[in-house]
């Protein structure tokens, strides 16, 4: 009896933190920013490792290009059900349009998950190798489709 006792609580602290520690498994969706719009998606490798792509228009320099961008991302959970986290990491861009050229920088943002939506804000400071060297402090917004 007492055996049984400690599997069955033991039973129940396992699937309490295990309803805590599941995470996103891939969320889809648009980013959206000044002159800037793409669509993203984003995989999860593990509870706190990520990569995302990027496919859109982007707007490193005053003429609009087309682009496609990569980045690896380092999630901090906020809050005990992980529905609010913080990331950084570094990602890349390639543009093609009336300037050809890439970019490279840190990135930051907010995810927040509510059921199977992903509402989000980001900071890509980054810097694109075109004729010259340009500096451009790219801010978005995102919504996107969560998948568990």
């Amino acid at each position: 009896m007492k055996i049984r006792s400690i599997l069955t609580i033991a039973f129940f602290i396992i699937l309490m933190c295990q309803s805590y520690a599941q995470n996103y498994n891939s969320l889809v969706g648009a980013r959206f920013g000044i002159n800037t719009a793409e669509f993203s998606a984003k995989i999860a490798l593990d509870n706190k490792n990520y990569l995302e792509g990027t496919v859109g228009i982007v707007t490193p320099q005053p003429e609009y290009t087309v682009g496609a961008g990569a980045a690896y991302h380092r999630h901090v959970h906020l809050n005990e059900t992980q529905t609010l986290q913080f990331y950084y990491g570094f990602g890349v861009k390639g543009v093609l349009g009336d300037e050809t050229g890439f970019g490279v920088g840190p990135q930051t943002g907010l995810v927040y998950l509510y059921k199977k939506i992903n509402i989000g804000v980001d900071l890509l400071p980054t810097y694109f190798f075109n004729d010259a060297l340009e500096f451009r402090p790219i801010f978005g917004v995102h919504l996107r489709y969560v998948n568990y």
